[in-house]
């Protein structure tokens, strides 16, 4: 077998064309199909200035004086762009800013509707069919994209992911991967390996990836470096590629309305040679967009505007409190049940300053505080 091979291109914008490829592929992103679960929102809002201090101190009033808990375990919210939209915006950056045809795989979180959507549409090629996977192993869990699942089976692999989702069996799990890896088409990609999901520490969390890698290598076909994670931690990611023989492919992971930071490269007609070039020929080549190299933070920050600020509004989900819900007794209540509470007045006001923060007047100002572990390398 020919050693994988990673290659890292910046595109530094419009004028920058890179002639070599005539086609790029936006991989792993998400729709209003993804449910995303608030738990760990109270440490983000710590980040965030002056809004921490306004959420806490309303959410503690309405706890004195109306006996409210907040369980932020049971808040969610959905992406604001529809399949389509979405879609429709990984396009445009491919075609307008890199003058290539593009390839878009949808990644929900375990759902697949996004991609049988689109397939019923007229005028979008028959995008794949792909799902991020949520897999539980030992104290902590993986997602794996898994793109281009067959269109006729895809109802049915999905049934056995969250079978396994919901009461996890290594045994079964080896061959859901077997079978999975024996259809020819699918491409199976282990997304931002290195992200701690439940919290375990990055230790353990990290033994946990080398003994999940140890076991079901064979099945794997490339690890993902991630747009939305740390250059430190996708640093760590490509030295990981190295050691495994392994192939690293882009995964944008977009959630909001910028479109993915980092893409695939290829000379591809179709989603399937992709593929190939992928499984087959070990070989990647990866551009890094410019927004790759704005700090993160400030994307992070600018990414939560998107999901409090107006959508275009496919499916009537203007609003962003027809977007974000709460789990009360197995019922999903959208948040526009609270519309004129105080409640309501709270996160308006938390929104103001996220407005603030995103403003395209204070980009320049915020760049520096929000720099980190973004600088050098990657």
């Amino acid at each position: 077998m020919d050693k994988s091979q990673t290659q890292l291109h910046t595109f530094k914008g419009r004028s920058d064309r890179i002639s070599k490829y005539s086609t790029a592929i936006s991989l792993h992103s998400h729709t209003m199909y993804s449910r995303e679960y608030l738990g760990r929102l109270p440490k983000y809002i710590a980040k965030v200035p002056i809004g921490h201090f306004i959420l806490e101190r309303e959410i503690g009033r309405l706890h004195m004086y109306e006996g409210r808990i907040f369980d932020f375990n049971k808040f969610f919210w959905t992406p604001p762009l529809s399949p389509k939209e979405a879609f429709s915006l990984e396009k445009k950056q491919i075609e307008e800013n890199l003058g290539m045809k593009g390839f878009v795989s949808l990644t929900d979180h375990d759902n697949i509707e996004a991609g049988l959507h689109l397939r019923m549409l007229q005028g979008t090629e028959d995008p794949p069919v792909s799902v991020e996977w949520t897999v539980p192993y030992e104290q902590t869990m993986f997602h794996l994209g898994i793109h281009n699942l067959p269109p006729a089976k895809a109802v049915t692999w999905m049934r056995e992911f969250k079978a396994f989702t919901a009461k996890a069996d290594v045994n079964r799990l080896e061959e859901l991967l077997s079978g999975l890896a024996a259809e020819p088409s699918a491409l199976i990609v282990l997304n931002h390996p290195y992200w701690d999901a439940q919290s375990i520490g990055p230790e353990a969390h990290s033994h946990m990836l080398h003994q999940f890698i140890a076991k079901f290598k064979s099945y794997l076909h490339a690890l993902e470096l991630n747009g939305m994670r740390s250059r430190r931690e996708n640093r760590d990611v490509m030295s990981l590629g190295e050691e495994l023989d392994m192939p690293v492919v882009s995964g944008g992971d977009r959630h909001g309305c910028e479109p993915n930071a980092v893409l695939n490269l290829s000379r591809a007609e179709s989603f399937e040679e992709f593929v190939f070039e992928i499984r087959e020929g070990h070989n990647s080549e990866i551009a890094l967009m410019p927004q790759y190299f704005e700090p993160l933070g400030l994307r992070l920050l600018e990414g939560t505007w998107h999901t409090l600020a107006d959508a275009p509004g496919e499916f009537g989900r203007e609003h962003w409190m027809t977007r974000v819900f709460i789990e009360e007794d197995g019922v999903d209540i959208p948040l526009s049940q609270f519309n004129g509470t105080r409640f309501h007045r709270i996160i308006d006001k938390f929104r103001w300053i996220l407005a603030l923060s995103a403003s395209p007047v204070l980009r320049p100002a915020l760049r520096l505080p929000f720099r980190g572990n973004e600088e050098g390398g990657l």
